[in-house]
């Protein structure tokens, strides 16, 4: 069930960029506009997040051992686990920055007012319903997770790097999206680009899902071992 939930999560998340294409009539200004307020959504919930998670399990045993464990291998970090929030939120930061840069060198004629005005009158027009969205999915997330005490005994060290990945694309999907801007997008790339976009998370997704390790690998040890691997990749 939980993974049903996260699932229908992710879809919904992403679905409402595409809504908002076809219905509300978005422009590729407001497309890119809403993955970077819900990357700043996402940054506030994930600090909130890992603070929770470490003043609720941070001193169990298995939790130090776990967190051991973790620096052992990948060699330890000299940030102490109740500041790697604020941390999280500084590397964050340069995310966004660097969004907010590539968006302002591409679509400076489309933003006569500025990047930050722009933004913030997007954010109270348009977008302001997609953002409550936005903020009840991570919400909802962050209660489901707290309530089945999903990462009881995970040291926060381990679960600092889960939103890179999606960041990642979200940084692809801004600089595509300035293309769209310069050179005036048409509405079926917008959509396009916002289905690479939930193709990306779908992907990140299923490389947790068993039947997917066990469709791909066909029980061949040497193909499980590369699956594995992948995994690892995936996670850090």
């Amino acid at each position: 069930m939980s993974r049903f939930l996260g699932l229908a999560y992710l879809i919904v998340l992403n679905l409402i960029p595409i809504y908002g294409v076809l219905f509300l009539e978005w422009d590729a200004l407001l497309l890119i506009f809403s993955y970077f307020w819900e990357t700043i959504i996402a940054m506030l919930f994930h600090a909130i997040r890992l603070w929770y998670v470490h003043w609720r399990w941070g001193d169990l045993p298995a939790t130090k051992d776990s967190a051991a464990v973790l620096a052992k291998k990948n060699g330890g970090t000299t940030i102490p686990p109740k500041f790697l929030p604020l941390f999280m939120l500084s590397v964050f930061g340069l995310f966004c920055l660097v969004q907010l840069f590539v968006l302002g060198g591409f679509a400076e004629k489309a933003l006569p007012d500025g990047v930050f005005t722009s933004m913030y009158h997007a954010a109270k027009g348009k977008l302001a319903w997609a953002l409550l969205s936005f903020v009840m999915l991570q919400f909802v997330q962050l209660f489901t997770e707290i309530a089945r005490g999903k990462y009881e005994g995970v040291p926060v060290e381990e679960l600092f790097f889960q939103p890179f990945r999606r960041i990642f694309v979200q940084q692809l999907v801004v600089i595509l999206g300035g293309f769209f801007v310069l050179f005036g997008g048409l509405q079926s790339y917008l959509i396009l680009l916002a289905l690479l976009n939930l193709a990306a998370d779908l992907f990140f997704y299923y490389i947790e899902s068993v039947k997917l390790r066990a469709f791909v690998t066909r029980q061949n040890p040497a193909a499980e071992k590369h699956f594995d691997e992948l995994k690892k990749m995936m996670k850090r």
